[in-house]
């Protein structure tokens, strides 16, 4: 995919809007499911949570039916042309290469991307849905992040962007970009939190039994997840059980118990599946369990590290930093206390 030969920024635009946010989903034939679906139940959610508050649109070149990657159709979108007055938030999903580069081009929709943006308040991608933005000029200067396997084609691609590798999402300004698949909820929620607070975001997290309220400073790969790629069943599910019980004794020792192995035996078939000692996993999931209650609570550093498992603040800040790469102030809001 090429890029637009001249790039301009998302305008950061303060034009009055109604009250109920425009919110317009673009999707394309072999567009990826869960990038459109996620999003989309997220808005409808936040519209129930607060009667009035978006009214969800979902888009595509021509209208009509569109194919899915997954082999179903979503019905009755809505041609792009159509949406010609103001948007709130605009959403462009990802999907099949082939399907989304027939989308831009020969489709039209990369052009249509370029001039809808200048009426929009902020601009999205979910997904491969940032190579649509670029095509449409949107990410030249800009930090941007897209599917951690497609990466490396964006920067190629594109480099005057600022690609971020682990991130799940991205927010530069008036434009916010997604990982893979199901990022796209993470970053709708964000976005939601942003216009309605973060009670109604954490209202909707627990409607859709998110197993956790994910900011952008979460990287594409966990270390849990990482760990459990070669791992036995009795490991992952130890290591399930861990990231419930981090105020809990984890030595080794203790770990060793729970497994019914000897601590040796245990050390060296934990670092062998998991590809790192059972201390450094332990303290990269309490590092991210910190991150995100720092992000989504008011609690004192003191009350965040003893629930994360940690004996002290010190020892918190320094796990963040060795694991994470992030101070404390990094992962919490200004207006929040430290």
């Amino acid at each position: 995919m090429s890029r637009h030969a001249k790039s301009t920024a998302v305008p950061a635009k303060a034009a009055a809007h109604a009250p109920c946010r425009e919110v317009v989903l673009l999707a394309f034939e072999g567009v990826e499911a869960i990038d459109i679906a996620a999003p989309a139940s997220a808005f409808s959610k936040a519209t129930l949570a607060a009667p009035g508050a978006y009214r969800v649109h979902m888009a595509s070149p021509r209208g009509g039916p569109v194919r899915t990657s997954a082999g179903f159709a979503v019905a009755d979108t809505v041609p792009m042309q159509a949406m010609d007055g103001l948007i709130d938030t605009l959403i462009v999903a990802g999907g099949e290469e082939d399907a989304l580069r027939h989308a831009i081009y020969e489709d039209g929709a990369g052009a249509w991307l370029a001039q809808a943006a200048q009426r929009s308040r902020r601009v999205a991608s979910v997904c491969t849905g940032a190579f649509a933005l670029a095509a449409a000029g949107l990410l030249e200067g800009c930090k941007a992040t897209t599917h951690i396997n497609a990466c490396d084609l964006l920067a190629q691609l594109c480099p005057g962007t600022q690609v971020q590798r682990d991130r799940i999402f991205v927010r530069d300004g008036a434009l916010w970009t997604s990982a893979g698949v199901t990022t796209g909820l993470d970053m709708a929620l964000a976005l939601i939190e942003e216009d309605l607070g973060r009670a109604v975001a954490m209202q909707i997290a627990r409607d859709l039994a998110v197993f956790a309220l994910r900011t952008d400073t979460t990287p594409q790969l966990s270390p849990a997840l990482l760990a459990q790629t070669d791992a036995s069943v009795r490991m992952r599910e130890l290591m399930a059980w861990i990231q419930g019980h981090l105020t809990q004794d984890l030595s080794v020792d203790a770990l060793a118990q729970r497994a019914h192995m000897s601590p040796r035996n245990f050390a060296r078939a934990f670092a062998a599946q998991a590809h790192c000692t059972p201390a450094r996993f332990v303290a990269q999931v309490r590092a991210q369990h910190a991150a995100a209650l720092l992000r989504q609570t008011d609690w004192p550093q003191e009350k965040i590290a003893a629930r994360s498992g940690f004996g002290s603040v010190d020892t918190m800040i320094r796990a963040m930093q060795q694991h994470l790469g992030l101070e404390p102030a990094q992962c919490r809001p200004a207006n929040k206390p430290t």
